[in-house]
């Protein structure tokens, strides 16, 4: 039986597949099983995958979902570990041997991450240590709080114990795109701490089409990410009082700002609707009502510009 099981879920990335599981098949340290879940994928994924028979195992159901497919993944894993590793990023060949050595001598982390370096969509470094060249602060040890507010963890720079992902009951699959972080952030609500490498071990690839490149949408995940943390009495007993006022502070100040995210994006028609749901709940705000008014104009002055083209 392996002691880590690698998770990749995978949609539509046929052309980014080949050097991931080359870069999993590499690894120096060699204790693991490889689990790909494709999620309905449409390109030649499934003939892609036949040239590791015997050394990954592939799975395939209907596009649910990477929180879906991650959780098959794992319903089907023997680890001891679990590995995070989206289709088109990639590990360094050390990733699973430094950190399988970290969990085994920090008990107390129910998982460890890293450093990890930025890719472009043609494997162009961006940032060669992105927490370090950046200079922002890490989640590690005992820090809920600091969660609650940054989520600055790489899903393929985690490695994560079993029994850890077990109590936690998996991913959530209503915060997309935002179902790592709430997964990460329950990992410090059930006591586990958190543990850091100073150093890249996986590459992380930042690609136009991916959902956590819409703003909008990472919005209303984060929303829905927050909303879910309250939503239980069990999780509001573990969070406490501080916890829960940060939480609606930071859910409230997303909710406020999706009129002008929505219009960025240039969806006045979602803009339109939100203002008027934050509009019924404080009708006395006056900057809601210029927020509606902003949504009518905006795509009135798109129209104009266009006929000034003309």
């Amino acid at each position: 039986m392996p002691r880590v099981s690698v998770i990749i879920p995978t949609f539509n990335c046929a052309a980014f597949l080949k050097r991931t599981v080359e870069s999993v098949l590499t690894q120096t340290y060699t204790d693991y099983e490889v689990i790909i879940v494709d999620d309905g994928s449409t390109d030649e994924t499934r003939e892609l995958v036949t040239q590791w028979e015997g050394k990954v195992r592939y799975l395939y159901q209907s596009n649910q979902g990477v929180a879906s497919a991650r959780n098959l993944a794992v319903s089907k894993a023997s680890g001891e570990f679990l590995a995070y590793l989206d289709a088109d990023d990639m590990y360094y060949p050390n990733r699973l041997e430094a950190q399988v050595a970290f969990l085994d001598a920090h008990s107390e982390c129910g998982l460890v991450h890293s450093d990890v370096t930025i890719l472009d969509e043609s494997d162009r470094v961006i940032s060669s240590s992105f927490n370090r060249e950046t200079g922002r602060s890490v989640p590690k040890g005992n820090c809920l709080m600091y969660l609650l507010e940054h989520c600055h963890i790489q899903v393929p720079s985690v490695l994560e114990r079993r029994v850890c992902y077990d109590r936690i009951g998996g991913f959530e699959q209503r915060a997309h795109p935002a179902e790592d972080y709430l997964h990460w952030i329950q990992v410090a609500l059930h006591g586990y701490a958190i543990g850091y490498i100073d150093k890249p071990l996986a590459m992380y690839r930042r690609r136009a089409t991916s959902a956590s490149a819409s703003p909008y949408k990472n919005a209303e995940g984060l929303c829905e990410m927050l909303r879910i943390l309250l939503e239980g009495n069990a999780s509001r007993e573990r969070l406490g009082a501080e916890a829960q006022r940060v939480i609606r502070r930071r859910k409230d100040k997303i909710e406020r700002n999706l009129p002008l995210i929505y219009r960025g994006a240039g969806r006045t028609d979602l803009a339109r609707r939100k203002s008027v749901a934050l509009l019924l709940k404080s009708p006395t705000e006056l900057d809601l009502y210029v927020d509606l008014v902003k949504s009518y104009l905006f795509p009135l002055a798109r129209t104009l510009r266009k006929l000034r083209k003309l």
